[in-house]
């Protein structure tokens, strides 16, 4: 794994972490993911992370009412635009190889 993927990984664990504490403050399930493909390529995996950035960008980004939870929402979704940004260029790094 390289710095980037690191860097990506990393920003990805920071948004779960803003995810679960506004999920608790919900009352969500925090044990409801999805399991991991472990039979993937690495394009596979990238391509796949980004599916599941978007997926929870998209999932995260509609307005919010409570107002204690709009600096997580606003924190995590830092966090996946910045995973994605990574991956993005992951994928564009992968393909010119």
């Amino acid at each position: 794994m390289d710095k980037e993927e690191e860097h990506a990984i990393n920003e990805i664990d920071k948004a779960i972490e803003e995810i679960k504490r506004a999920s608790i403050d919900d009352g969500k399930n925090l044990n409801d993911h999805p399991p991991v493909d472990a039979r993937m390529d690495r394009a596979g995996r990238f391509h796949r992370a980004m599916e599941l950035l978007d997926k929870a960008h998209n999932d995260i980004a509609r307005e919010e009412d409570d107002p204690a939870v709009r600096g997580l929402r606003d924190r995590a979704l830092h966090h996946i635009d910045e995973a994605h940004r990574i991956v993005d260029h992951l994928i564009v790094q992968a393909a010119n190889y």
